[in-house]
This record gives C-alpha cells, structure tokens and sequence, in this order.
C-alpha cells in the first residue's frame, strides 16, 4: 500500500468516526433583567460594553465592580481611582455635553438618581440610550448595587469580591461603635443657602453608624433648606461640612471652626459645638460619594463623634 492510500483510508476514519459523535448546538445567548434605583427592569442581551457614568462615585462603583475598562466617558471631578482621570469628559452632572455623549456611542450611561440635572436628563432620555439609576440610600443598599453592576458589565467574580470585603468591613465598625453614647449631629451641606440632609440620606446612615443622631432627621425632603435660628434652636454637640480634598494626603476629618464654610457659626456661641469647638470637616471626596470608600468617609465621621464623647 502506497503513501497515498494510507493517507485516504486515515482520512476515512476520522469522517467516519465524526459521523458517530452527538453534535451539540450552541447555546443561545440568554437575556437578562437588572432592576435600577427608579424601579425599572432593564433587559439586556448581552453585558453593557460602552457605559457613561454621570456621577463621580457612579465612575467609582463602576471600577470597583469590574467594569471599569468598560467606561468610555464621565464627568468631572471623577478622578478615583487614577485610570478614571484618563477618560473623557461629557460635561458635569448638572451640564451635560450631550454631542459628546452621542459619539462616544455608549449602550448605557448611568445617572445618579437625584444628583444630575432633570432637564439634562430629559434631553438625554429624548436620545433613545438606555439610563441606568442609581443611589444607595443606605450603607446595607451597596452590596446589591456591586452585584447588580457585576451582572450588567458580566464582572460577577469582582463584584462579589467588592461585595464580601464591603459587608466585613461595615459589620466591623457596627462592632466597634454599637452601644456608644448618641451625639446630636448637624451635617451642613451648603452654607449659602442653608441646607442639610434628612433620615434618609446616606450620610445620615454614616452618621448613625457613628453613633450620630441627625437633628433634622424628621425633615420631609431630602435635602432641606433650613434657618441659621433652626440650627441654633436645635442645638447640636457637633457641625460637620465637607471639605475638597486635593490628594490622598487631604482624607482626614479636620477639627476646623474657622473653616471658610463653617466660619459664621462661631457668634453662636450658645450651641454647645460651638462653645466646646466640635466643628468639624470631613474629606468631600469621602462624604459626598456614594460608592465603596463610603466606609473611609464613616471613619472620618467616627473620628469626629468619637473626641465628642471623650471630651464629655
């Protein structure tokens, strides 16, 4: 038998043992549903491949759950963690540049729920891309909102990785702080015009956790307006505002009465935060973000209650 013919009858074989194996179809790509922040189910065909995320702690989230590679624009001030400072720029959350959102092509942009602009909201909405809400109002929220990111950008490993570490954290500080003293708390989020947050902000669940009681926690909207005599009236232990950090070295609560913000506080001296000097300020790019380094922000918040107790 030649060369040739052995090749043939080798040839034959395999076709026929081919012939003799089950042969498998592909599996379809199944759809899949992810529930946002408003309410709304948004089913999608594959994981989101271009994102556009229009809150600095929404870029933040992102990043931490795996999906960071997948942002193609932000807004501004979203520098954390570095590679987000590379990305461009759509605007800010009240402004949007929305040619640039256009030709960036994005398959879904993720809008912090109350903090973007609702008329910039309208227009986008009118483009026809997908708007995925969100905004944890609770410390206990944030595990969902890492998973339910992991299954949109297909990142589950890391984001139940996020998850875990986020959840043995949070459970350390309850431990640390559970049973401590109450310290009646003003958080002021902007001084002209006054204004604060109610029970049911996420900053006054940080403050909780510190063992914080909110003085205006019973306040109907979200963010009220308020009078310098209402404060006054309300006489709390500590002031806390935010102030802007410049680099890593500026995340640290800062006992700063004549801090430019909190300044006109200092003829009040019938408040006891005033007469005992706890006014304090903590890292805004901590405090205002609603993503993983919350748990940094209740630090510097524990820090600020906790001299309030020792100097009791």
């Amino acid at each position: 038998m030649n060369r040739l013919s052995s090749v043939k009858i080798l040839v034959s074989w395999w076709l026929v043992l081919a012939c003799t194996l089950p042969v498998h179809a592909q599996e379809p790509v199944r759809p899949f549903v992810v529930r946002d922040d408003a309410g709304r189910e948004h089913t999608l065909a594959r994981p989101v491949q271009r994102a556009i995320a229009l809150a600095p702690s929404l870029t933040e989230l992102i990043f931490a759950t795996g999906g960071g590679d997948r942002l193609v624009g932000v807004v501004e001030y979203s520098d954390y963690p570095a590679a987000a400072r590379a990305l461009p720029r759509v605007g800010s959350n009240q402004k949007l540049d929305l040619e640039r959102i256009a030709t960036l092509k994005p398959d879904m942009i993720f809008v912090w729920y109350h903090g973007n602009g609702q008329r910039e909201i309208e227009r986008l909405r009118a483009m026809g891309i997908p708007m995925f809400y969100l905004e944890p109002k609770h410390l206990d929220d944030l595990p969902a909102v890492f998973e339910r990111l992991g299954r949109l950008f297909g990142t589950e490993a890391a984001a139940r990785d996020a998850s875990t570490r986020y959840r043995a954290r949070l459970a350390s500080q309850r431990a640390r702080h559970a049973g401590v003293p109450r310290v009646r708390t003003f958080y002021q989020i902007w001084s002209q015009p006054l204004m604060t947050i109610n029970g049911t902000h996420l900053i006054s669940d940080v403050m909780a956790l510190c063992g914080g009681e909110n003085v205006f926690a019973d306040q109907p909207m979200l963010v009220p307006q308020l009078s310098t005599e209402s404060v006054v009236a309300a006489n709390p232990e500590v002031i806390l505002a935010a102030h802007r950090s410049r680099d890593d070295a500026d995340l640290a609560p800062l006992r700063d009465p004549q801090a430019q913000s909190l300044a006109h506080w200092q003829r009040y001296t019938s408040m006891r935060a005033v007469k005992n000097g706890q006014v304090w300020t903590i890292p805004g790019d901590l405090i205002a973000r609603h993503g993983p380094r919350i748990l940094d922000a209740a630090d510097a918040v524990c820090t600020a209650l906790d001299a309030v107790r020792a100097a009791r």
